[in-house]
């Protein structure tokens, strides 16, 4: 036999081979290592439809900047919060010159804008741009509802905004409030459709695409969340409903039946803060917010057991424990109200964007004018306080619907009687069949008013668009406008006028007569 020799090209080739598998290897491995294993690489992002959902947690909680407090205190707190009745400022800031008494502030107000634009707007023209609309439809139905929340309060708001073309360039063009309130209703309306698609197509798409992102207490669920979309939809129809009449009567029995709306059996629209309520830091650690003086004497004048769960006694000892408020816009004399009542969300993470009850008072408005909400005006009245006693824990809900002779309180200033000021309403909480119109509205609103606290956006909005409830007028009017003695609107900020001027200078000339005013009704804010 022969001895065998092994030919030298061939060993020469193993060689190389097995060299050129270590050096891979090595990089492979060296790439491993300088990987930072923290990121999320694009591959990671496609499971489980990560990469369609990842941006939703941070556009819910934009809707008011819920985790970030001296953000969420200049979006909401330092205006709409005061300007809808339910807190006011206990100190003379800037020499009592500042939103409280109409003296508008800018650098206050700038979050306003900026707050939705960048976590809500910037976040959902990302996802079109990236064709999530298309490849993760259901989790782009669930951004437009986050993004019409957050642009609703934008118009609201403001008026005329950048919306129906957001993104599209740096200077586009603004839509009147009308105009937005198309895209608002048709966002809706397709958001809805998808959604019921999803899950009609598989009823467990939500628990594996959304409920690891939901911030809320709904755990992904897309019935509930198709729900709050109907929600919107019927409040934004209610808006609405003295400007254009028929065309809110159409939305509103669309949103009940093409899917429903929020109903006894759910939970409001709350977000989680993982930790403490904004409003337990403002009013406490910062001193910077308190109880308005219209929470006190309405819920006083009607025995209310929810006004202990929403403020806490006066810590000023001349007070004696009971719960005072501060006028809105109050005239200080020589020591500020820091020991008037706090706001009472101690113990309580949760930010509310949407009560159930409002749902029930919405429809009962509805039921008021005519329309099919499925029930009367009177049944939706009385389940709306209802459905807002159960979720504030408190009890006696036939005693107070039965109350037929409680009216809200004077107010009067301990220090200051150039603060006081005599009730502006004699509405009281018992449903009378009887009584006119305008006398039913006003019970309506004024008890989703007290239902929806502490959510001042919306409480605002209903007083400009119905004049209820009855709310002080600031004791100080500092504004250098006339014309008006409550704010309509928020004059263009420097984070919009200095990106988009010249949009901004169309959409006063087109859609506001001309003048960046506070006392400028909206579209939908007619007599």
């Amino acid at each position: 036999m022969k001895n065998f020799i092994p030919n030298i090209k061939s060993i020469s080739v193993i060689i190389m081979a097995a060299i050129l598998l270590v050096s891979v290897s090595c990089v492979e491995y060296m790439q491993d290592l300088n990987r930072d294993q923290k990121l999320i690489t694009d591959e990671l992002l496609r499971h489980d439809a990560n990469e369609g959902g990842v941006s939703l947690p941070g556009m819910q909680l934009g809707i008011m900047d819920v985790l970030t407090t001296w953000r969420i205190e200049m979006q909401q707190n330092l205006n709409a919060d005061n300007y809808g009745g339910y807190m006011s400022l206990p100190a003379p800031f800037f020499d009592n010159r500042n939103n409280g008494t109409y003296a508008m502030v800018d650098s206050w107000n700038n979050q306003i804008w900026l707050v939705p634009s960048e976590k809500v707007l910037d976040q959902w023209v990302m996802m079109k741009k990236k064709g999530f609309d298309e490849s993760y439809p259901d989790l782009y139905a669930l951004s437009i509802i986050f993004k019409t929340f957050a642009g609703h309060r934008l118009a609201d708001i403001f008026g005329p905004i950048p919306y129906s073309k957001y993104g599209e360039s740096s200077d586009v063009r603004f839509d009147s409030v009308e105009e937005a309130y198309d895209v608002f209703f048709a966002e809706l309306k397709d958001a809805v459709a998808v959604l019921r698609e999803a899950e009609q197509e598989n009823p467990d798409a939500d628990k594996v695409r959304y409920a690891k992102f939901d911030k809320s207490r709904y755990g992904g669920d897309y019935d509930t969340w198709i729900k709050v979309a109907n929600t919107l939809r019927l409040r934004l129809a209610i808006r609405i409903s003295k400007v254009d009449p028929e065309r809110a009567r159409q939305e509103a029995e669309s949103a009940l039946a093409e899917g429903g709306v929020l109903t006894a059996a759910d939970v409001s629209f709350e977000m989680s803060t993982g930790t403490i309520h904004p409003l337990e830091t403002i009013t406490s650690a910062w001193q910077e917010t308190r109880i308005n003086a219209m929470v006190e004497t309405l819920l006083g004048g009607y025995n209310d057991p929810r006004l202990p769960v929403y403020a806490v006694p006066a810590s000023d000892p001349d007070l004696n424990g009971q719960i005072k408020g501060v006028r809105s816009g109050a005239i200080f004399g020589a020591q500020p109200y820091l020991g008037f009542s706090q706001v009472n969300f101690f113990g309580n993470p949760y930010v509310k964007v949407m009560d159930v009850a409002e749902s029930f008072f919405l429809r009962a408005e509805g039921a008021l004018r005519g329309w099919n909400m499925g029930g009367t005006a009177k049944d939706f009245y009385e389940e709306g306080i209802r459905v807002s006693f159960n979720a504030n824990g408190v009890g006696g809900v036939d005693e107070y619907l039965n109350n037929s002779t409680g009216t809200q309180l004077p107010y009067v200033d301990p220090y200051n009687p150039a603060n006081n000021i005599a009730p502006t309403t004699d509405i009281t909480v018992k449903w009378e069949e009887n009584d006119t119109f305008e006398r039913k509205l006003e019970r309506i609103i004024t008890q989703k008013w007290i239902a929806m606290y502490p959510d001042g956006q919306e409480a605002w909005s209903e007083f400009r668009r119905t004049g209820y409830p009855k709310l002080y007028p600031v004791a100080v009017n500092y504004s250098e406008f006339t014309g008006g003695e409550y704010i309509k609107r928020i004059t263009y900020p420097t984070s919009i006028t200095n990106s988009s001027q010249a949009s901004v200078e169309e959409a006063i000339g087109l859609y506001l007569n001309g003048e960046d005013n506070i006392f400028t009704p909206l579209w939908w804010d007619v007599d």
